[in-house]
């Protein structure tokens, strides 16, 4: 999946374990509501201009997990904030946020209520102490475990946003599909960060 095809050159998705009710919460939305056109209507608040938080739009995407996706960073990525990522693993739980700024493209990991480090997308570089498990999964996949390694492997073969995917999926084993992105959404206002 690309997703910079998909959602252009701003972007966060976050898969967390969990109810899309669950996840949402815990990034900060108090009033959830149901958004059967929750894309269209973040994309309206980007050309709006809104600044009363932003929208974060939630979805199962497998049993046990929901993806969540935020359009505006206007304020920094809610999926990114250390805080929240450690809060949505929490329990020996793992969650995952890839984002996308004009400079930069990184997937942030945590396990267990503690943030492992990131990877960059670009060069497949990671950047944290001990990945464990999470690590064994994304060198399977090619992305290199030394500082001055390049990609291999399927990493390889991709551009960076598939990438980001693909890291997404090797760290959780959720693999992200077009229909994901149908929705239905449940969805509200975060404003951590703001």
């Amino acid at each position: 999946m690309n997703l910079t095809e998909l959602f252009g050159e701003a972007w966060c998705v976050t898969l967390a374990p969990g109810d899309p009710s669950e996840a949402l919460e815990r990034m900060g939305v108090a009033a959830l509501g149901v958004m059967p056109d929750g894309l269209k209507r973040a994309t309206e608040r980007l050309v709006l201009g809104d600044d009363s938080g932003v929208l974060l739009l939630g979805c199962e995407v497998a049993a046990g997990w929901t993806l969540v996706v935020e359009l505006e960073g206007t304020t920094g990525w809610v999926g990114a904030n250390q805080e929240v990522l450690a809060a949505l693993s929490g329990d020996g739980r793992t969650a995952v946020s890839a984002y996308e700024d004009p400079n930069q493209l990184t997937v942030h990991m945590a396990v267990n209520g503690a943030v492992l480090g990131w990877l960059d997308a670009v060069t497949g570089r990671r950047f944290g102490e001990d990945f464990g498990s999470a690590g064994e999964a994304l060198t399977a996949a090619g992305f290199p475990d030394t500082a001055d390694g390049e990609p291999s492997g399927e990493a390889a073969a991709l551009e960076p946003s598939e990438r980001a995917a693909l890291a997404l999926r090797e760290v959780t084993g959720v693999q992200l599909e077009d229909d994901h992105l149908e929705g239905p959404w449940l969805g509200g206002i975060s404003v951590i960060g703001a």
